[in-house]
């Protein structure tokens, strides 16, 4: 095995996957709360302590190209929508929700009432309060505070349970919005963020950067591919005809 050929193929898989995370992005360009992810690359340099196969095969050193992934936390443009039952967050914080697979957070304030007048995201996620339990409203005006209590014909039901993170890092994505804290409920604190009623937070992804970083990865994929048309014909040839001579 030419190490040289598999770091440069591990190169094009890497720019490949940066690429699929690109492509999510501007997929999510108009996701209400969407947060963008930025890919990184990581160098690796392995090499087998114990043989596990024929000499020529272990000698290789395998330098490996990894594309990962950070989440970038910006907050979005704030869209106005003169919706009582949408709301921004104006700082750091997550409304907390029901799930499922358990409680989970995210930006995305388009809130409804469902058959049973529980408040729940656009989903159909409970939207949890202050107690930790789903927030009930019956019927009447509702009205969310900037401190954000929920109001129903001026009295106060209860409070929406924003939560913020001292280490971001921890939180992963899961789709549709929403994000699990990996580090539990010993990194959870009470947000002082402001609620914005009538607003929804966009997405965070900055359309032409990400078009202009686009064209880099094409570019960078096709100058490795070209480096492995060299290793595979102009190189070996060469070494072919000596060996031959």
């Amino acid at each position: 095995m030419d190490s040289g050929i598999y770091t440069a193929y591990s190169g094009l898989r890497a720019q490949s996957d940066a690429l699929d995370i690109l492509a999510n992005n501007l997929a999510n360009i108009h996701t209400t709360g969407f947060k963008e992810e930025k890919a990184f690359y990581t160098y690796l340099n392995q090499s087998s302590e114990k043989p596990q196969g024929p000499d020529t095969f272990n000698a290789v050193i395998n330098r490996s190209i990894q594309a990962q992934s950070t989440l970038n936390f910006e907050t979005g443009s704030l869209n106005e929508t003169s919706r009582e039952l949408d709301i921004a967050i104006a700082g750091d914080g997550f409304l907390a929700v029901q799930t499922p697979q358990g409680v989970r957070y995210t930006r995305n304030g388009n809130l409804n009432l469902n058959a049973k007048s529980v408040l729940t995201t656009s989903e159909g996620h409970p939207v949890l309060g202050t107690s930790g339990k789903p927030i009930t409203l019956g019927p009447g005006k509702i009205r969310i505070g900037e401190s954000g209590d929920v109001f129903l014909d001026g009295a106060q039901v209860d409070r929406l349970k924003v939560t913020s993170f001292a280490d971001l890092s921890k939180l992963e994505k899961e789709g549709s919005s929403l994000f699990r804290s990996s580090a539990g409920q010993d990194s959870e604190r009470v947000s002082d963020a402001k609620i914005k009623s009538g607003f929804l937070e966009g997405s965070n992804v900055n359309p032409i950067s990400s078009i202009v970083r686009m064209v880099e990865i094409h570019r960078h994929f096709e100058a490795i591919q070209k480096s492995i048309h060299l290793v595979m014909n102009d190189v070996n040839s060469k070494a072919i005809d000596k060996l031959g001579r």
